[in-house]
């Protein structure tokens, strides 16, 4: 994909978003979107496309096994269908705004990435990427629980960077993977590609004990709470450039995960 040659700035990038004016969607899509998928690309990893996409929900699917947010989502229990529909849609939702790459062509493990100024996938995309067949197959009460769960953490986001931040959806590493520092190769050109724009990064987790794994790489945790209606708890975490990233060995399960579309 070509890039766009405009000479801007950070700052510049920012003012336009706290304006709210219509060029910040010209600016990203053209701009920033573009450079973080060549940075990603020039690192070796693989940006994938519609046909990829089915691939890497199977992979978040084996990941998310008994997420907390995936099981309240289902009632209480691991729904591996439902977890991997959920994903497939919010993918397939997002690709034409975000950055998602996995390691290799044979993947074994995905980043989802959504730039600044994002507050949230629409309905309609939503429906038309596969929402109505996720709805058929967990029934229509899934659709409250998801709009909850992204109105609460999308506030939350909100709160802390004000969107103006690189939003780290999902990272997902199967488990047959996990401990061979796919994490760590996945996240760290994004990490570098914000350091040198000057970018914050926000991510969001619902499990303990990928917190430790997102400090290493610089995160700070900023927030916890309780998903309203739920026991779940919830996790929100921010990077400020320049960070030092240590790696780390990632754990079992999904080590990252964003709000769904709504």
């Amino acid at each position: 994909m070509p890039i766009v040659q405009m000479e801007r700035t950070a700052e510049a990038t920012v003012c336009i978003i706290k304006r709210g004016d219509q060029e910040m969607d010209k600016l990203v899509r053209k701009i920033e979107v573009p450079l973080a998928k060549k940075a990603v690309s020039d690192a070796g990893l693989c940006i994938a496309g519609p046909k990829d996409l089915q691939k890497l929900a199977e992979i978040a699917m084996d990941a998310y096994e008994d997420y907390p947010l995936h099981n309240w989502f289902t009632n209480g229990r691991y729904d591996r269908e439902a977890s991997k529909r959920i994903m497939e849609v919010s993918l397939r939702t997002m690709e034409k705004d975000g950055v998602i790459y996995a390691d290799s062509v044979q993947p074994n493990g995905f980043a989802a990435w959504l730039p600044l100024g994002f507050t949230g996938s629409k309905t309609i995309p939503f429906l038309t990427h596969g929402g109505l067949r996720l709805i058929l197959h967990c029934g229509p009460q899934i659709i409250g629980k998801l709009l909850s769960y992204e109105t609460y953490a999308m506030n939350l986001k909100k709160k802390y960077t004000k969107n103006v931040d690189w939003y780290l959806y999902n990272l997902s590493v199967s488990p047959k993977a996990q401990g061979k520092g796919i994490a760590t190769k996945l996240l760290r050109p994004m990490l570098d590609f914000c350091d040198r724009e000057n970018m914050v990064c926000y991510l969001e987790t619902n499990k303990e004990s990928n917190v430790s794994l997102y400090t290493h790489f610089g995160f700070r945790l900023e927030e916890q709470g309780i998903v309203p209606g739920s026991s779940v708890m919830h996790y929100a975490m921010t990077r400020t450039p320049g960070q030092k990233v240590l790696g780390a060995t990632e754990g079992k399960g999904g080590l990252g995960d964003g709000p769904f579309s709504s």
